[in-house]
């Protein structure tokens, strides 16, 4: 298995540095430079994206912890009477 992964990042690296090579030297920076620039806007737009879709607003929205309606009499009440009681 490590090796299949050995050999397809092997491969990975001999195919971008062929195509970097292919890029005359003195436009190898400017065309960084622009792959970063897209890459951040796209990033940049995608993330606006997500802030302003509603569902992420209804998913981000806090709501209250409602009290539960127990009656008196309910186990740890007992338990509490059970514990208590022997204490005295």
């Amino acid at each position: 298995m490590s090796e299949k992964i050995r050999k397809t990042s092997q491969t990975l690296d001999d195919t971008i540095r062929k195509a970097c090579e292919r890029i005359p030297k003195k436009k190898r920076k400017p065309a960084v430079f622009g792959l970063c620039f897209l890459f951040g806007a796209i990033f940049s737009v995608m993330l606006w994206n997500s802030f302003n879709n509603q569902e992420v607003h209804k998913m981000l929205e806090i709501e209250h912890i409602k009290s539960l309606d127990l009656p008196q009499d309910s186990l740890i009440h007992k338990l509490k009477d059970v514990i208590h009681g022997q204490k005295q």
